[in-house]
């Protein structure tokens, strides 16, 4: 199999423009089983992130491959079945397919269980498994393992679109002046490809970290064109229009429409619990 071959549908997947790598996987003609399997493993990874669980579960058949199947485990774990397929991926873990382990470290990283996320993925040299890695020391707030994970993944391929979004999520973390060296990097992979609501909404969070306010909210705009029911582009809004001081009305738009399309949202789960602890307070000091 020619290395480019699904090339198109795997950077869509990567960038986070999900109907197009569905549409990319329907057209392919893969040119031999295992090009077979990696189609169909992006395409059900695309209608995950698309919340689209039913249909993954409809369609994967307990004889699938490994790689799908552990694909499937996937999606019964976000659509609510979590014990049973948190022990069911355990016994893949095993494996050698690079897809599984990253499935297997996916639902680990759910649980908050970056131990056994990490256990059998550290090593691996695929970047899709490199790139998750590296965004699990992120999530630990190691930088410098992050880092070192990084310049493992720019000696394999300091070009691919994995290694750049690797490369701005490192520079977010470390911040200050790397915000301006995140924003390049998800700016390039925008106009090389295709600006998608991950990018823009990267790149928003990295002007509001350098006070660029005003240039945040455009490239919002921008994402709000694509979507209007992305709930990171809502949580983002209502925090870029509250730092250009636009009227309560209009930042509560946003936040209660991100509560309504996604309760369970970080943000939303938070703004809900500073609410309610400014709430409290508030009712002492009214009784004093």
């Amino acid at each position: 199999m020619s290395d480019d071959e699904l090339f198109s549908l795997k950077n869509y997947f990567n960038l986070g423009c999900y109907q197009q790598a569905i549409s990319e996987s329907i057209s392919a003609h893969p040119s031999n089983d295992d090009s077979v399997i990696d189609s169909k493993f992006f395409m059900y990874r695309a209608y995950i992130e698309q919340q689209q669980y039913r249909l993954v579960l409809d369609e994967v058949r307990d004889s699938a491959p490994p790689a799908l199947l552990a694909v499937k485990l996937l999606a019964s774990y976000l659509s609510g079945n979590k014990e049973a397929s948190v022990e069911a991926v355990k016994e893949m873990v095993p494996s050698a397919d690079w897809r599984v382990l990253l499935m297997a470290a996916t639902i680990f990283s759910h649980e908050k269980d970056y131990k056994s996320a990490l256990q059998h993925t550290h090593q691996n040299t695929q970047l899709d498994v490199m790139a998750l890695v590296t965004y699990i020391y992120l999530a630990l707030h190691r930088t410098e393992l992050a880092k070192k994970h990084l310049a493992a993944m720019q000696a394999q391929d300091d070009d691919a679109t994995l290694t750049k979004l690797a490369a701005g999520w490192v520079a977010m973390h470390e911040g200050g002046d790397k915000y301006q060296d995140a924003l390049y990097e998800f700016q390039e992979l925008g106009d090389k490809y295709s600006m998608s609501l991950m990018l823009l909404n990267s790149m928003a969070v990295c002007q509001m970290q350098m006070g660029k306010f005003r240039e945040a909210e455009e490239l919002l705009q921008q994402a709000q064109s694509k979507s209007s029911n992305d709930v990171n582009t809502m949580a983002n809004m209502a925090v870029c229009l509250q730092h250009l001081e636009k009227p309560p009305e209009v930042v509560n738009r946003y936040v209660n429409q991100l509560k309504d399309a996604a309760p369970k949202h970080p943000w939303a789960v938070r703004h809900a619990e500073l609410s309610d602890s400014f709430d409290r307070c508030a009712a002492q000091f009214g009784k004093a």
